[in-house]
């Protein structure tokens, strides 16, 4: 599949079929410069491969920037409660 076509269905794979294609495209670039064949054909013949990997490593770090973004926002989100309570409970009591 050319990665043309290939990379707008990435978004809509989940984590697991994303890695596990990864996974596929890895061990059949491999595979390639195992045939016993002459290391440019091997790279000629990798190169399709490995550019669809590029394409699929993208999106599973777009994901991950994604859910550290998130985390990131939740944690302040959670430190600024934490401390409107600590505020709220000291103005409490006195």
């Amino acid at each position: 599949m050319p990665p043309a076509t290939m990379a707008p269905d990435l978004r809509r794979l989940s984590k697991r079929e994303l890695y596990a294609r990864y996974a596929d495209l890895q061990q059949r670039a491999h595979a390639c410069y195992e045939e016993g064949i002459a290391f440019d054909q091997a790279s000629a013949k990798a190169a399709p491969l490995i550019t669809q990997a590029d394409a699929v490593a993208t999106e599973i770090v777009r994901r991950a920037r994604r859910t550290a973004r998130w985390s990131r926002a939740l944690a302040y989100a959670a430190a600024a409660v934490a401390v409107a309570l600590i505020v709220w409970r000291a103005v409490a009591q006195s």
